[in-house]
């Protein structure tokens, strides 16, 4: 488990789909749930917190990167 994790963090995971492991890590962490919160969550909430979470990371360096753009010009 560690080395698919260390992977997706370094940025150099071409497997696929992160394991359900980070995935359900990665929700507990930024929703701030237990595990057993987690658990019961339906699958579905699980799903779009987790689609939520991704799009918002992708938004996020988006807009850092073209600051640093703007900063360099």
């Amino acid at each position: 488990m560690l080395w698919p994790a260390e992977s997706i963090y370094d940025g150099t995971w071409s497997s696929g789909p992160p394991p359900d492991e980070v995935v359900d890590f990665e929700v507990m962490r930024e929703m701030g749930w237990s595990w057993q919160e987690l658990q019961g969550a339906p699958w579905y909430v699980r799903r779009y917190t987790w689609d939520l979470l991704l799009i918002r990371r992708q938004a996020e360096q988006q807009a850092q990167e073209r600051g640093t753009r703007r900063s360099s010009a």
